[in-house]
């Protein structure tokens, strides 16, 4: 839970001091995967965490938000019962996959659809796994310190 909490801030801070929301990663679905990914079985309340975290300071669709914090941890739960979820790779995928959803769910909520903002799209999603590996790797080598 710790692990969450700490990614729920820096997603926070990294928001607010970045004009563009495509070049934050999605620090909070990155850490919601990690941490379900250590223990699966508190999905619900790793997710309804993240979901509210994020919900209260969603400008819009918050219930949306929520929602979709909430299918990305059954999703990703769901998987750590086929696969097992301390694989770098599967993690990147579900981070991936999940950050795909949650992007064009948000765009299709809004109502934006451009080229441009497709390609914005497929950054953001880049720049969330980039931050999902190197997550990875920093909680790895504090591991390893232990």
């Amino acid at each position: 839970m710790g692990m969450l909490l700490g990614c729920l801030m820096a997603h926070s801070l990294l928001a607010a001091s970045v004009p563009s929301p495509w070049w934050v990663p999605n620090l909070t679905l990155a850490g919601l995967v990690l941490a379900i990914g250590r223990s699966s079985r508190r999905w619900l309340i790793l997710s309804g965490v993240a979901g509210l975290w994020t919900a209260m300071w969603a400008v819009r669709f918050p219930e949306a938000v929520f929602l979709g914090y909430l299918g990305c941890g059954w999703l990703a739960q769901e998987l750590s019962r086929r696969w097992d979820m301390a694989e770098a790779r599967v993690q990147s995928g579900l981070v991936g996959m999940a950050s795909l959803l949650m992007t064009v769910g948000t765009l299709w909520l809004e109502g934006l659809w451009s080229v441009p903002l497709l390609g914005l799209a497929g950054v953001h999603v880049a720049v969330t796994c980039a931050a999902a590996s190197a997550l990875r790797l920093v909680l790895a080598d504090r591991m390893m310190a232990r």
